[in-house]
Order: structure tokens, then C-alpha cells, then sequence
């Protein structure tokens, strides 16, 4: 899941969760934890990081 580089914010670092990591969780989310919804922002993060990642690759 922390695969993806390392990031920082001042002086502060920290691994940064990968975005298909993201997807799976978001996505898994609600099976995981039966007792929470799936929320309608998480469908629009899915669609964000989904539509980041084609373009990351096709450039």
C-alpha cells in the first residue's frame, strides 16, 4: 500500500499511499466495514484518481 514514493510537506516526510492503492480502498471500503456507506465522494475520488492514472500514462 505505501508503495509510491516518499513525500514531504516541510519539514515533515512521510510514504505516500500509491493512487491504485486509493482506488482498492475506497473502493473495498464498504465491504471491509459493512456498517459504512459508500459515499457519494468516493465514487467522484475513484473517477478522479482512475482519469490521473490513464493520463499519467498515456501522457
Amino acid at each position: 500500500m505505501l508503495d509510491g514514493r516518499t513525500g514531504r510537506i516541510g519539514d515533515l516526510w512521510c510514504p505516500i499511499i500509491s493512487p491504485s492503492a486509493q482506488i482498492e480502498i475506497k473502493t473495498m471500503m464498504p465491504e471491509w466495514a459493512p456498517g459504512l456507506a459508500r459515499r457519494p465522494k468516493d465514487a467522484l475520488d475513484i473517477a478522479l484518481l482512475k482519469t490521473a492514472l490513464t493520463t499519467e500514462r498515456t501522457g
